[in-house]
């Protein structure tokens, strides 16, 4: 606890001069260096001090205890994922907040409200709260410099930096920090960004580490999220089997533990695993079932039906496939998710058997916009490829060469 600083804030808070506090106690010099904390006063000064303000220093020592228990419990939270609790524990600290910055957690406090509103993809306040730290890291402990690093990885990730994430997690790794609870966190999170960057097997190989952490916690929301991790990047290096595999295992206990706000994506990705094999009906019926379960004003609600108009595409149901085509316009329009905007228009121009006209808009406008836009990559690969294919047919093999990836 840091005395000083609490015996300043309280005295201030009653508007107190420092003489009057200080009277037949010691000094105004003596009072300021306790203040200041460049000097301890004696155990009986302290006590006179905090009796004229009539602080009860029991209290204070309570007051601490609690501090801690909350902490405790906030980082439990976040550590199993537990989104429901974190409000109300978030909620019981800032009750807190004017004593904290008396005692020794005060900058972990502050590093753990960055981890909570990352939690919930709250950018905004997380960006306000990571450059008011980046102010503070003179203060910081070597541990608290390394959570700040881990924190902004998260950052990073969510804005789609996976570059910039990756180089930050595998200096964590390299430089063998150790962060605790957290550990099993920075695994799972070099899994994600090596999936986005298109290493798959390196995010099997440390999604496999963070599974078995996460194992050894029993962490079962955090086991979940890992399994649909690897089950997306088995898809990528084509091993359909353990995807497929890995997908049921991850639907089982997704549906026993009543997990429902990961069940559309778990209904979303076995369908895109169907739709890769080619099963496109079985594809059709899950990702159905994933819009059923989806809240309708999200990025992954206009991926499913972009996904569905393709499978509806590709079945030949030309109507059906429109119809999707054109609520993904509309949605995006709304939403202001202008790449969707752009996929739904390449596909009606397709449907409507205007293909020289719908190239033309893919060569013109939709890959010089998927090629800017990181968070497009599959998108752009997709697209390349068709386009790449359209060349082959019309015998223009150089531009064929130009667009393939």
């Amino acid at each position: 606890m840091k005395i000083g600083p609490l015996i300043k804030y309280h005295r201030t808070k009653q508007k107190m001069t420092q003489g009057k506090l200080c009277e037949g106690i010691c000094s105004i010099t003596h009072l300021s260096k306790i203040e200041n904390n460049t000097r301890e006063g004696n155990s009986e000064t302290i006590q006179l001090l905090l009796e004229r303000l009539e602080v009860n220093i029991s209290e204070v020592e309570n007051g601490e205890r609690n501090i801690r228990h909350l902490l405790d419990e906030f980082v439990s939270h976040l550590q199993y994922y537990e989104l429901e609790k974190l409000p109300p524990a978030y909620e019981q600290l800032e009750n807190y907040k004017e004593f904290i910055v008396f005692t020794d957690y005060m900058y972990l406090y502050e590093l753990y409200k960055l981890r909570y509103f990352l939690s919930l993809n709250e950018i905004k306040p997380a960006e306000e709260q990571f450059k008011w730290l980046q102010t503070q890291k003179q203060n910081f402990s070597q541990h608290e410099n390394y959570l700040l690093s881990y924190f902004h990885s998260i950052f990073l990730v969510l804005r789609g930096k996976y570059y910039e994430a990756d180089k930050n997690l595998m200096e964590i790794i390299q430089k063998n920090i150790s962060l605790g609870i957290f550990e099993g966190e920075v695994l799972y999170h070099i899994a994600v960004v090596k999936g986005h960057m298109a290493e798959p097997n390196q995010a099997i190989v440390y999604g496999e580490k963070a599974l078995e952490y996460f194992k050894e916690q029993i962490n079962f929301r955090r086991i979940l999220y890992t399994l649909l991790s690897l089950s997306m990047n088995y898809s990528r290096v084509k091993v359909y089997d353990k995807a497929l595999e890995t997908y049921g295992h991850l639907l089982r206990n997704a549906e026993i533990f009543n997990y429902s706000s990961l069940l559309p994506q778990v209904y979303h990705n076995i369908g895109d695993l169907h739709y890769i094999m080619g099963n496109y009906s079985i594809a059709r019926a899950y990702f159905k079932k994933s819009l059923t379960k989806m809240p309708r004003d999200s990025e992954d609600f206009l991926l499913c039906v972009f996904n569905l108009g393709q499978t509806e595409y590709q079945l030949k149901n030309w109507d059906t496939s429109r119809g999707n085509f054109e609520l993904l316009k509309e949605e995006a329009t709304k939403m202001k998710a202008h790449h969707y905007g752009m996929y739904a228009t390449f596909y009606l121009l397709l449907i409507d058997k205007t293909k020289e006209k719908a190239m033309a808009y893919l060569e013109g406008k939709l890959l010089p916009y998927t090629s800017s836009n990181g968070r497009c990559a599959d998108a752009h690969k997709l697209f390349s490829n068709i386009l790449s294919d359209y060349y082959k047919e019309e015998g223009k093999f150089d531009k064929a060469v130009q667009f393939q990836i």
